[in-house]
This record gives structure tokens, sequence and C-alpha cells, in this order.
């Protein structure tokens, strides 16, 4: 019973108790949200002092389903996006930190 579907484009507010988690994630997400300001606050508010959301994003989507905004924007500035998101989220204190985690090597992967 700890895990809730939810439509954060349709209700952004998280079901959960403030102060419930150490850590929170969006993984390749956050460019599917029309809402990520009010989702971000919700975020913060379950999240317990001191714990940390981890957002991921990738340079491909869904372009169906991005916000038309995230279409036109190159990677460093999805990342300003971002920023800009948990800046006007509120109550993100610490450092953000980006992280370029792509992957090195042959284009290919065979097993």
């Amino acid at each position: 019973d700890d895990f809730a579907a939810r439509d954060l484009n349709v209700e952004p507010k998280l079901p959960y108790d403030d102060n419930t988690f150490d850590f929170v994630t969006c993984v390749v997400s956050i460019d599917y949200l029309i809402h990520p300001i009010e989702v971000l606050k919700e975020v913060n508010r379950v999240l317990k002092p001191g714990g940390k959301v981890i957002l991921s994003q990738s340079n491909r989507c869904f372009p169906s389903k991005a916000i038309s905004m995230w279409l036109k924007m190159n990677d460093r500035q999805h990342l300003e996006l971002i920023n800009g998101y948990l800046k006007y989220a509120g109550g993100y204190k610490d450092a953000v930190e980006a992280f370029d985690i792509t992957a090195e090597g042959p284009s290919q992967i065979s097993f």
C-alpha cells in the first residue's frame, strides 16, 4: 500500500503525509508535467528535512506528450528550465547539482 499511481497532470497533489520520504525520484518525466512547479512543491512537502529529490531527464522524449516549450530547447536549456522549476517551487535550499551520465562507447549494444 505504499505505491499509488497518479496522473500528476490531472491532480498534482501527492497522496502522502508531510515529511514522509528521504528521497523522491522523477525519472525521465519532468518534460511531460504541465504543472511542474506545483508537483515540486508537493515533492518538497513530502520530503523529510534534509531529503533529496532526484530528477533525471533524457535527450529523447515522446513529442506528442512533452510540453511544447521542452521541444524547442537544447539539453542545457532543459537543465536551466528544471532549475527554474526548483527555484519557483521553493524549499530547495541545498545546492542543485547536474551530472551528465551519457553512455560512452559503441552506439550498438550486443549481447
